[in-house]
């Protein structure tokens, strides 16, 4: 009698697909930011507008032959509907595991059949309300309400860990690369030219540049990086924040390719993606 997990989901995709050719055709003449609005307005509509007419259903609903009903199997009224449209909210909150939730329920509920007292079964069938307490249901609604946002809580964070955050580094890294590489280049150029004037001693660095300390005549300190005068030309030491060096660039003041010298398994990233 109950709608599968299954029929729901191919009834959510083909509804899906039916808003993602409606946004191409507001895209066509409408901003982003209208198009968002118009598009929310019309979800609305469509759903409440759908589900609470005689319909009893989206047209994804319709094609997968279920629809949607009260806990006593009637017809959803306008603001019910909405009222279901708007607790899917919650369900998309919990990266729909409030949705995943009814492949273990008796009565295939989803977290927001439950706040809006409804479900969704076959077409044709009789629908028994098998009546339940309203305590024992609160409670079970509040029950499941809160492991959904507890599951959803732990899928954001082991998503962090595993994919946002060493992106995130990778990310970082390689900026840190594009900024040594830059201050690099225009320090060892520098240094170079002003070498060339009489009177100096080119073992030393002859300017001081804006971010970097000199730690000594031939040691600059700068931000997350250190730059080090030796013989024939200048050496770059890229650092992490707790001060480890991940590689070392150095630039040949004889004109010679820049060379990266890996000091760690996230420099030999860095360097491999700079030789390539």
């Amino acid at each position: 009698m109950y709608a599968s997990v299954w029929k729901r989901f191919f009834a959510f995709l083909i509804d899906a697909a039916v808003f993602a050719v409606l946004f191409w055709v507001l895209a066509q003449t409408m901003n982003n930011a209208s198009v968002s609005l118009v598009l929310l307005v019309i979800i609305w509509l469509y759903y409440a507008l759908l589900e609470s007419s005689p319909l009893q259903a989206s047209l994804g609903k319709i094609i997968m032959g279920i629809k949607v009903v009260d806990r006593r199997g009637r017809r959803l009224t306008f603001w019910q509907a909405t009222e279901r449209i708007f607790s899917k909210l919650v369900t998309n909150v919990t990266f729909y595991f409030g949705f995943f939730i009814a492949a273990f329920d008796k009565k295939k509920r989803t977290l927001h059949d439950r706040i809006s007292h409804s479900a969704v079964i076959a077409k044709n069938a009789e629908f028994d309300p098998e009546a339940e307490d309203d305590a024992e249901e609160a409670a079970s609604l509040t029950f499941i309400t809160v492991v959904s946002v507890a599951l959803a809580v732990t899928f954001v964070m082991l998503m962090l860990l595993m994919v946002a955050l060493p992106q995130y580094q990778r990310t970082e890294r390689h900026v840190q690369l594009s900024r040594v590489l830059t201050a690099l280049d225009y320090a060892a150029r520098t240094q170079l030219k002003d070498a060339e004037k009489p009177g100096v001693d080119p073992r030393v660095w002859l300017r001081d540049y804006k971010k970097c300390q000199k730690i000594s005549p031939e040691k600059l300190s700068c931000d997350g990086f250190e730059l080090l005068l030796e013989p024939g030309g200048v050496k770059a030491s890229a650092r992490t924040h707790t001060m480890d060096i991940l590689y070392t660039l150095f630039y040949p003041f004889d004109g010679g390719p820049v060379e990266c010298n890996a000091l760690s398994k996230q420099g030999a990233e860095i360097c491999s993606a700079l030789n390539n």
